[in-house]
């Protein structure tokens, strides 16, 4: 099945698929604009976002591990849910602004 959807700038586009023992797996590409905070200077900015990703939903409480996908645990497959949840953590990500990385990079030392 297709998945096509949008949130605050951000789209997951890919291929889901059901598997035997209930999970959906999602193979697809996020795609777009977040803003975010400078951990340097603190000021927002737009940060570009292209990355491939692979989500494996499951229902809780899951106890095993997966090498190929990232883990969601959802009751109830959400994908707006999937979208909020990736745009955190993109916010809480170690995120530099031009301004400051190109201080940084011309110091003396």
């Amino acid at each position: 099945m297709n998945v096509n959807k949008t949130l605050n700038g951000l789209t997951l586009k890919g291929e889901s698929e059901k598997n035997k023992d209930g999970s959906i797996v999602i193979n697809g590409k996020l795609e777009g604009m977040v803003e975010v905070e400078c951990v340097k200077c603190l000021k927002p900015f737009k940060k570009e976002i292209n990355e491939e990703v692979k989500f494996k939903i499951v229902k809780p409480p899951y106890e095993g591990f997966d090498e190929e996908y990232d883990i969601i645990e959802q009751e109830k497959y959400d994908l707006e849910e999937i979208l909020k949840s990736e745009i955190e953590s993109i916010k809480n990500d170690y995120n530099i602004c031009d301004e400051c990385k190109n201080e940084e990079f011309n110091k003396n030392f």
